[in-house]
């Protein structure tokens, strides 16, 4: 269960209506039994989290001149923190984004919109309440429209690879500055730093509609990118190599105690990326099969299995590790 921000911020200061209430105190209830993540500290480790966490809640929350809230709202608060600060993954607040947001054609106020943003360095998944999934990159923040009824409504400012469940009266939108994106349910990868001058959607499954500034769509199949030029608006459909597979996209990969310098050769051919191999990790060795899997997972696993860790920016990855015995 997921609550928005204005949710949580009204029920502390004792504004949220009955329904919202009960709301807040089943998304707390729902901690009881599942594991926090938390509650298996030592005494003092969870003594010393509880009140970091509660003064920096302190800090954001006093000026707002609110009531004092029940106990068990810090440690519900404290475990989203600590959880989401684990993740990466965290919700958001950026006035930057209002601008972009004003384009959207919904009666929907912001406050209902569920916010993220990945401030880490690898590529973190997010479960979206209409069962589609989300990869965003580092770097990128994602809003979800959770209360519109006829569209699901989705701001984006970064990379993101969508797999869109798919909901024919329903169609998923994605608004990336000048830049729409429209499906019913597919899989397609999304690039839109607000800082560049192209935005780009790569599709991997279905149809895309993507439609410019001046309202021009087009549609994009398989195979398939669109870039769009932000200083002209002019959109341009090109054909991707059918022989290459590129990071969005699913390979199988096979290993038997492999050296790491292979594996890595191996996952830049079929990925189409370049992949920086920390010299502590050259006498690493692998084995495992991987059936159809996104590069994020194989690198999820592949730094498990040799206790390493890897940053993703633009095309190229970063293997960092203490090395193999």
């Amino acid at each position: 269960m997921r609550l928005n921000q204005e949710i949580i911020v009204k029920y502390l200061n004792n504004e949220c209506s009955e329904g919202e209430q009960m709301l807040v105190e089943a998304w707390y209830k729902s901690f009881e039994n599942n594991p926090d993540g938390i509650s298996d500290l030592p005494e003092h480790e969870y003594s010393e989290l509880y009140h970091r966490v509660r003064k920096n809640i302190d800090q954001q929350i006093r000026p707002l001149n609110i009531y004092t809230p029940p106990r068990w709202i810090w440690y519900a608060a404290s475990i989203a923190a600590v959880l989401l600060v684990v993740l990466g993954l965290s919700f958001y607040w950026n006035p930057d984004s209002v601008e972009n947001m004003a384009k959207i054609k919904s009666e929907i106020p912001l406050s209902d919109w569920a916010k993220y943003e990945n401030s880490s360095a690898k590529i973190l998944k997010v479960s979206l309440p209409d069962g589609s999934s989300v990869w965003l990159h580092p770097k990128t923040q994602l809003s979800y429209n959770q209360s519109d009824r006829i569209y699901r409504q989705v701001n984006l400012k970064g990379e993101a690879f969508f797999d869109v469940k798919r909901d024919e009266n329903r169609p998923f939108l994605i608004y990336s500055g000048k830049m729409t994106t429209k499906v019913l349910g597919t899989s397609f990868n999304v690039k839109a730093y607000p800082e560049t001058e192209r935005f780009e959607v790569s599709v991997v499954t279905g149809k895309v509609s993507v439609m410019n500034e001046s309202e021009k769509e087009v549609l994009v199949t398989p195979k398939q990118q669109v870039v769009l030029e932000n200083k002209s608006d002019v959109m341009i459909v090109n054909e991707l190599p059918k022989d290459k597979t590129f990071y969005w996209e699913l390979a199988s990969l096979n290993f038997d105690n492999t050296s790491m310098q292979r594996v890595v050769d191996n996952i830049e051919q079929h990925f189409n990326v370049k992949i920086h191999l920390s010299p502590t990790l050259q006498q690493c060795r692998l084995s495992g099969n991987f059936n159809q899997e996104r590069l994020a997972t194989i690198l999820e696993i592949v730094c498990r299995s040799i206790d390493a860790e890897y940053e993703f920016n633009e095309n190229e990855i970063y293997l960092k590790g203490n090395g193999c015995e």
